[in-house]
């Protein structure tokens, strides 16, 4: 099950790193990591059911300008903020496990290019919507019995040859964002290897949550896998990958033995 979920990312991985040179940033990870990061996964779902379930129905699609108009309204700063403000990927979820809502990614290139990227909880009930601290929502993660409870959460910060991610694992009771987990990593592939202007190593580190349905009644565990590479040249540097098993209590995922 693991192994389709990262099927799509290894076979568009590119055998070499992406960079932009004038933005001193690198994307995409080496076909060595996705690999193994796939295999260490598929490991960790081994050890219980699977947690996999089908929607029990869509809810109502909104309307673009019912989406855009909400957003707008929500945006405090000038009106220029608003100016070409375009619509990258669009969620369902539930709030509160029963209301049915949005997360909405946008463009907000009237705020400049570092202030550009935004995610807004968008709540057709109430035809509002709130702005998250996030860049981006990366859709639903799946547990039997809690469709739509659980999304993850992205944000994004580059700079000086560096890239780094917050992953947020949360969920939603009316407006209130209830962060259940979270990890941070990147990589400083714009500003390493051997030369002249760079005498470091290149490292890449990445974190992926991977939800269970746990032992017991409504227990739901997650596995945390962490992988991390590190040289001069990242295809032959050294590879690392750590993993562990925590276990939802309360309103948080606490680390349980295995």
């Amino acid at each position: 099950m693991i192994l389709n979920l990262f099927g799509m990312a290894i076979s568009n991985a590119q055998p070499k790193l992406r960079c932009d040179k004038s933005l001193w940033i690198c994307r995409g990870f080496s076909r060595q990591i996705y690999r193994l990061l796939s295999a260490a996964l598929a490991l960790g779902s081994l050890m219980t059911a699977s947690a996999w379930a089908a929607p029990e129905e869509m809810p109502a699609w909104p309307s673009e300008s019912a989406l855009i108009s909400a957003i707008k309204k929500d945006v405090k700063e000038s009106p220029k903020s608003v100016l070409g403000l375009s619509i990258r990927s669009v969620h369902p979820l539930r709030v509160g496990g029963e209301e049915d809502a949005f997360l909405v990614s946008v463009w907000l290139p009237g705020r400049g290019r570092n202030f550009s990227a935004g995610t807004f909880l968008y709540r057709p009930k109430l035809k509002q919507a709130r702005e998250l601290d996030y860049s981006q929502s990366l859709g639903l993660r799946y547990v039997t019995g809690y469709y739509a409870d659980f999304v993850l959460l992205e944000q994004y910060a580059s700079g000086q040859g560096s890239e780094g991610f917050t992953h947020a694992l949360v969920r939603f009771s009316g407006w209130k964002q209830q962060v259940l987990h979270k990890a941070s990593f990147g990589n400083n592939l714009g500003a390493c290897g051997r030369s002249p202007a760079y005498l470091s190593d290149c490292e890449q580190t990445s974190v992926q949550f991977q939800m269970l349905a746990g032992s017991g009644k409504d227990s739901i565990d997650l596995v945390e896998v962490t992988t991390r590479l590190v040289g001069e040249d990242l295809a032959k540097g050294k590879l690392s990958i750590k993993s562990r098993r925590m276990r939802l209590i309360g309103d948080r995922f606490v680390a349980v033995k295995t």
